[in-house]
């Protein structure tokens, strides 16, 4: 069995060696390329870097979108000895600069000539940055105009490997073999939501515990067929890809924007997708939309059999124990519970197969038509949309982990999908719910999430006294997330430690189930609640502009500039109606939780600003980008 993520490619290589590994669009089609290939570009890729004069404990950069390249530079990276230090392409100047002078790096590989030339401008800023390799070289470079660097491109030094081991080098597979599961593969830098990025080194282990322990929880087997669209350097689609290639499943590169995914889905038909709660929110909405502007008689079928398939997914979960719980349940109150939900499946069965044909079906052939499940991470996904795949009988699972856990903890099953949670945990990882003074909680209760396992970090680069922060000398990790254990072992996730709001009069306030209650909201796009140290809390809201301008059309409203229709009187009283009918008692919210006090604001939130890569807000960030109208709102 594998214990590197070297042992796990050479072994793929071998043993999968004629099925598709990566696939890559071309033209009408997806070409695919070969475990066989795909190992052998990398024995190539790795003796060039070797030569190079790559060496173990090195640490290399790799700057690059989401492309089929970017898993052959690094498990290239990784059979060197060296280790890997990843970042996407939109990434400023600014925190390139910190993270490749941090990380000491003095090789690095750039997607395109666009990244070259970004960090060759703050290359007298790197005085340890020697090599830069172009992986795309659509775009040729005269390497005399960059005389800070040597220049190399990936096909030069894939062609230069090629050379070298048909002369009988055999250094790449030495070192690879000499790799041990201790030694660092990656370091990840966090998004820096909370602040200054933090380096987390993932060992080998680290990751191999989640490529083992993955397929156990979720049947990912050979042949089965993904479909990418995540940036590869993040930890959970990163994982997700050593996974499939474990396993000898095949990965074909798409974008997560709707019209290229949409095509993507037609023509590869996956049986995964791996994704972040934004983008079922997002298609979630898009299906709304589309069917806001049918007639009366469609809008009115299509929210009845949505209505009737969550009615009916629900009947079937408390039928089967599958609806999360937090104690024992006495005989005769769960005797009751299966009565009455098998009376309801019943009679909803035959309403369900005609929703099947008339509205289902449909929405279900958007995504193949082959889709096992999507696979959910790097947030909580709202339970309005979270009921609504399940009502149209399209399976998602979420899971649930950190960058310092490898990333997975846990992940519902196909066996125990209990709604509301991230499911069991995986093999070998324990998980403990505490209280502020470390008191350990039984089920129901919420706390802070404790890790403990061999997935968990070796810790910040050069930084122990962040790492002693949040791993106890006996090995347990403090996530910062807020959750409880179901009385089955399912985890559920309820908020960020560190995003609490605590009002003036006291009130700790959890601002994350309220913001999934206000995206809820046809209008809103983005949203973030305010308040620390305040009376009352306040919210930053980017509308949804196209549903917004069809609510101006409708009523008559007329504006000169996007700013004029955000100060007009009447948009401002539809979203003092959408926050008053959102965050009220009948919905599960307290008194203290109604949000008096608002701003709208012109400019959607950007990935590289003010969210992560993910899609997650940077509190911070936002908080001093829009200090002024936080501070107006309490004037």
């Amino acid at each position: 069995m594998s214990s590197t993520l070297n042992e796990m490619i050479m072994e793929s290589a071998d043993t999968f060696s004629g099925l598709p590994a990566l696939k890559i669009r071309e033209g009408e089609i997806f070409k695919p390329i070969s475990y066989r290939d795909l190992g052998e570009i990398i024995q190539k890729l790795g003796t060039g870097l070797i030569d190079l004069g790559v060496k173990n404990d090195d640490r290399i950069g790799l700057i690059s979108d989401n492309r089929f390249e970017w898993i052959m530079c690094d498990l290239a990276v990784l059979g060197t000895g060296a280790c890997d230090v990843p970042r996407g392409s939109d990434t400023t100047p600014q925190e390139i600069e910190y993270i490749l002078k941090h990380a000491d790096i003095e090789t690095a590989f750039v997607e395109d000539k666009k990244q070259l030339e970004k960090i060759y401008a703050i290359g007298e800023n790197l005085p340890t940055l020697k090599n830069l390799i172009l992986i795309s070289s659509q775009k040729k470079i005269d390497p005399q105009d960059y005389s800070l660097m040597n220049i190399y491109t990936m096909d030069g030094l894939i062609k230069r490997g090629k050379e070298l081991l048909a002369g009988g080098d055999r250094r790449f597979v030495n070192v690879s073999k000499a790799v041990k599961p201790d030694d660092v593969a990656t370091i990840i830098y966090t998004s820096g939501t909370t602040g200054e990025p933090k380096g987390v080194m993932l060992t080998h282990g680290n990751i191999m515990h989640n490529v083992r322990n993955g397929p156990k929880s979720v049947p990912i087997t050979k042949g089965d067929r993904f479909l990418s669209i995540l940036p590869a350097w993040h930890s959970f689609e990163r994982t997700c890809e050593y996974i499939l290639l474990y396993v000898g499943a095949s990965n074909a590169y798409s974008k997560p924007t709707a019209q290229v995914l949409l095509m993507d889905f037609e023509t590869e038909k996956p049986n995964y997708i791996v994704s972040v709660p934004r983008i079922w929110e997002a298609l979630y909405n898009a299906i709304h939309y589309k069917i806001s502007k049918d007639s009366a008689i469609k809008r009115g079928i299509f929210h009845f059999f949505v209505k009737m398939g969550i009615r009916y997914h629900k009947s079937r979960m408390r039928l089967k124990g599958l609806l999360p719980y937090y104690r024992p349940k006495k005989m005769f109150e769960r005797t009751g519970e299966v009565l009455v939900s098998a009376i309801r499946a019943f009679l909803l069965k035959p309403v369900i197969a005609l929703g099947d044909r008339l509205v289902y079906n449909k929405i279900r052939e958007k995504t193949g038509g082959c889709l096992l499940a999507g696979i959910s991470g790097g947030g909580a996904l709202q339970s309005h949309v979270d009921d609504f795949f399940a009502g149209v009988r399209l399976r998602v699972l979420e899971g649930y982990g950190l960058t310092e856990t490898s990333p997975i903890v846990a992940v519902r099953t196909f066996e125990r999908p209990v709604p509301y949670t991230v499911g069991p945990l995986l093999e070998e990882v324990e998980v403990k719910i505490v209280d502020e003074n470390g008191k350990q909680l039984p089920p129901g209760h919420k706390g802070i999430i404790m890790v403990k396992g061999p997935l968990v970090m070796k810790g910040y680069y050069k930084n122990p006294e962040a790492t002693e922060k949040v791993i106890t000398p006996d090995g347990w990790m403090n996530t910062g997330d807020l959750g409880c254990m179901t009385y089955e072992g399912e985890l559920q996730i309820t908020g960020r430690a560190k995003d609490t709001i605590v009002l003036l009069g006291g009130e700790n306030i959890e601002p994350l189930p309220i913001e999934q209650k206000l995206k809820e909201s046809i209008f809103i796009n983005q949203v973030m609640v305010v308040g620390q140290d305040k009376k009352t809390l306040g919210a930053l809201i980017v509308p949804d502009f196209e549903k917004l301008e069809d609510y101006t059309r409708e009523t008559g409203i007329e504006y000169a500039s996007r700013d004029g229709l955000l100060e007009h009187p009447t948009v401002k009283n539809l979203y003092r109606t959408e926050l008053k009918s959102l965050i009220s008692p009948k919905n599960g919210f307290r008194t203290v939780e109604y949000i008096p006090t608002f701003r709208l604001l012109s400019k959607e939130f950007e990935i590289g600003m003010e969210l992560t890569q993910t899609l997650k807000i940077r509190r911070n960030v936002i908080t001093e980008v829009y200090g002024e109208h936080i501070a107006s709102m309490y004037r």
